[in-house]
């Protein structure tokens, strides 16, 4: 009878032990509050990929992804999340100001799909440099003048979109600088004295914001390589290399002074996150602008993207930058804006 007893007892025991334990309940929610304490600002927990503040956020403080807090698991077919920062008007007053970039000093051109002229695509970026000029890579101009741009948009966040705020105005002959740059000129001069909203002439960094480990990140339009044209704005972290680590970039586009430190950087991209959207953050020459964050909050212009090839550089390899802080291009620049 004791005998009988055990047994069952130990079969009770078996059939506990055989069956499984719960999962354990998701640390957070979607949309939970995170963050808030130490050095990371109030947040909310999101999927990398809806998290619009994250890039900038860890542009600014110089840190990697993995130094994020993670939310856990929601969804065992989602994937992690992570405590998404929250904008700056959001933020704590105890919290870390977080990096802000409205690109308002960014433009994209238009050229012409086709013979007729009939339709048209907006596929490079180009930086207003004064009231009546766009900078931009050498990759942006044709050497059929039936090719170059016919027109710039100025303070869209989105080129495929036609905003009512959007300025377009249309561009005269181009003057290049070596095989790199290409300056080029409006037909109506913008009037710098009345407010522009959403336009705004580029800051150009100073030769002492490039001292030291300055954080340098790209910024230009994305690039839909299925449409051929640009999309929306974005911003890259970039990470400074010496030269020689160019060394293997595929140059297809002959460049002077290439192997000069005080005329080129050579940078790789720190992407955070694969995002699988129909446009690219693509660093190629026709959609790459070079920024340095100062430590103050302010941004500025260092450089374009080098013309060396025609690719889209989305993973990280390194690539070629031009400064346009120096003196053989500030003279370039004088030279055409005064005469």
């Amino acid at each position: 009878m004791i005998v009988i007893r055990l047994f069952g007892v130990i079969f009770t025991l078996t059939l506990v032990m055989a069956v499984p334990k719960p999962l354990d309940e998701p640390k957070h929610k979607e949309f939970d509050t995170c963050g808030g304490d130490g050095e990371f600002p109030l947040g909310v927990c999101r999927y990398p990929e809806n998290c619009c503040t994250i890039e900038e956020y860890l542009m600014q403080r110089n840190i990697g992804y993995n130094d994020v807090p993670s939310c856990g698991f929601n969804s065992p077919f989602k994937g992690k999340m992570i405590c998404c920062p929250k904008t700056d008007t959001q933020r704590t007053t105890s919290g870390p100001s977080i990096f802000r970039f409205t690109g308002t000093h960014l433009v994209t051109m238009r050229y012409y799909k086709n013979e007729d002229r009939d339709d048209y695509a907006y596929r490079c970026t180009g930086v207003l440099l004064s009231s009546s000029h766009i900078l931009a890579s050498k990759q942006c101009d044709a050497e059929n003048d039936e090719d170059l741009p016919s027109r710039v948009k100025l303070g869209s966040q989105d080129a495929r979109v036609n905003d009512e705020s959007d300025i377009k105005i249309a561009v005269k002959q181009p003057t290049r600088y070596k095989n790199d740059l290409v300056l080029i000129e409006l037909r109506k001069t913008l009037n710098t004295t009345q407010p522009m909203g959403n336009v705004s002439i580029a800051k150009l960094c100073h030769p002492d914001d490039l001292k030291g480990h300055p954080n340098f990140f790209a910024a230009g339009y994305s690039y839909s390589t299925e449409e051929n044209e640009s999309c929306t704005k974005f911003t890259m972290q970039l990470r400074n290399l010496n030269l020689t680590e160019c060394n293997n970039v595929k140059v297809t586009r002959q460049i002077e002074d290439l192997a000069t430190d005080q005329s080129h950087f050579c940078l790789r991209p720190l992407p955070i996150y694969k995002e699988g959207e129909e446009c690219s953050k693509c660093l190629t020459a026709t959609s790459s602008v070079l920024h340095v964050q100062r430590t103050n909050g302010s941004q500025c212009v260092a450089g374009i993207a080098t013309p060396t090839n025609n690719e889209c550089i989305q993973e990280d390899s390194p690539l070629y930058f031009t400064n346009i802080l120096t003196n053989s291009v500030s003279d370039f620049f004088n030279d055409v804006i005064c005469e």
